[in-house]
């Protein structure tokens, strides 16, 4: 007869070896996991969305920790776990509450399908080797007091964040003294078309641009130690290089800082203020990634030398390309300028304009715009 008290620590010996994921992930059914996992976030929803990513990485742990050291692992795990909503079959919060230091923290139990996370990291493999890592630059313009900043607090955790997931940036080195004016420029204009040209000019797919500013507040005494109050905002912006199609648009929430030092008081009011919006910018990358490795999204079309006739019966005969969904046109001095929203990519979408449009000449396709031109 087994002894209770034996077969009680033997159980406990045999949870505590497991992996910290399986001891909350428990099988539902066929390729279904159910899972109780915790996630923390500066609000309410970046909590929850910081939980099903958990969620995600819980339920299939062991197929994503087998892929650790494949090449551009980061970057595939991450685009996958941007889509967590999609592999969430449901999903109860347990218990939320917010910590002292102002964040969220929300327990959840989710339900989370495996077999649509591998399909999907295997999809996303795949479109990645053919197409490449993307690349990305990044100009903050921040000031302290009014005064600008040479090095950006929150540029610099953006930065680190999409390295971190394994996206190339435009390197700082390569940007020569007269760039780095024009940009500086543009920001303080707030002229995307004119950091879209930088950015093109660099082969950069997605550029971000925005602003951090920081201002400092009465002062105060406590303990006979005169304290520096600092508060900060920034407003970050997304674009895509190629259309300059803003992705996202990040209002951050104000953040303070108190030091003794007004310089340190700004830094860990900008610092707070970085981690806040950092994942937010790599969240919103992400899923436009995945959109774009799965030929979904605006497609531009290009047409110079054109007369309205031609424009008129171009747009009827685009709207009956059954891989068009929708499309907005508009026609000015000969030139017209068609965005497509597709479920193909730009390769595909203008070999079947080709096919259903043969007056039609496709003189060059990049990622995202097509450009043509009436045959003579």
């Amino acid at each position: 007869m087994t002894n209770p008290r034996r077969a009680l620590a033997i159980a406990v010996c045999l949870a505590a070896a497991l992996p910290a994921w399986a001891q909350t992930a428990r099988p539902k059914g066929q390729n279904l996991v159910e899972v109780t996992v915790t996630g923390a976030g500066a609000t309410e929803d970046d909590a929850v969305a910081d939980a099903m990513r958990k969620a995600i990485e819980s339920g299939a742990g062991t197929f994503i920790s087998s892929h650790s050291e494949t090449k551009d692992f980061a970057l595939v795990r991450d685009t996958v776990l941007a889509r967590a909503a999609g592999f969430v079959q449901s999903r109860t919060i347990i218990s939320k509450n917010t910590l002292p230091d102002g964040t969220w923290e929300v327990k959840i139990s989710a339900t989370v399908s495996v077999q649509g996370i591998e399909d999907t990291w295997g999809a996303v493999t795949t479109l990645l080797q053919q197409m490449g890592r993307p690349k990305i630059m990044v100009f903050i313009r921040e000031k302290i007091a009014e005064k600008v900043q040479d090095d950006s607090t929150v540029q610099t955790r953006i930065e680190n964040i999409l390295l971190k997931s394994g996206f190339l940036l435009v390197d700082k080195t390569q940007l020569k003294e007269i760039d780095l004016k024009d940009l500086a420029a543009a920001a303080a204009e707030d002229s995307p078309a004119k950091i879209q040209a930088i950015a093109k000019r660099f082969g950069a797919q997605i550029f971000i641009t925005g602003v951090a500013n920081c201002t400092d507040g009465p002062r105060s005494t406590v303990g006979g130690v005169l304290l520096y109050p600092y508060q900060a905002e920034s407003n970050i912006r997304t674009f895509r290089s190629d259309t300059a199609q803003m992705l996202s648009s990040i209002p951050g929430e104000p953040t303070r800082g108190v030091d003794r030092v007004w310089r340190s008081a700004a830094q860990k009011a900008l610092d707070t203020q970085a981690q806040i919006v950092a994942p937010r910018v790599l969240t919103d990358i992400l899923g436009f990634w995945q959109e774009a490795l799965a030929g979904r999204g605006e497609v531009q079309l290009h047409i110079e030398g054109v007369t309205f006739a031609q424009y008129t019966a171009l747009k009827k005969k685009l709207k009956e390309i059954k891989q068009v969904k929708d499309l907005n046109a508009k026609f000015a001095n000969q030139i017209v300028e068609c965005s497509l929203q597709s479920d193909v990519n730009a390769e595909t979408l203008a070999e079947k304009i080709a096919e259903a449009i043969t007056e039609l000449e496709v003189t060059d396709v990049s990622q995202n715009v097509i450009k043509a031109q009436f045959k003579k």
